[in-house]
């Protein structure tokens, strides 16, 4: 964490994005990011209670992270949420937060 000042401005929690299916929903997660570019926010905390972390499996929380970067990379500073109910899948969590470019985890 050499560089502190990418963690300035508003930082919002991201929500759960599900389809009409109660399915991630891709579409709706990369459209959630664009809407945060466009009004100006430096950063968005990604799979935290606001993102209903706890109900959602592993890979549901994988799914949200890849879409996520998609977008955001490069535009945002993006901090993703790793806590579970057990350590290997936190550390799985992380280990796959690092592969796809967060600039934290939490």
């Amino acid at each position: 964490m050499k560089d502190l000042t990418k963690y300035k401005g508003v930082i919002p929690a991201f929500y759960a994005c599900y389809d009409e299916n109660g399915e991630i929903s891709q579409v709706r997660v990369k459209s959630l990011v664009q809407y945060f570019i466009d009004k100006g926010v430096k950063g968005i905390y990604v799979n935290g209670s606001s993102g209903e972390c706890i109900y959602q499996s592993v890979e549901d929380r994988k799914q949200i992270i890849e879409a996520v970067m998609e977008v955001a990379k490069g535009k945002l500073t993006v901090i993703n949420h790793v806590a579970c109910n057990n350590t290997k899948d936190s550390i799985e969590l992380a280990k796959h937060s690092e592969s796809v470019g967060v600039d934290a985890i939490a």
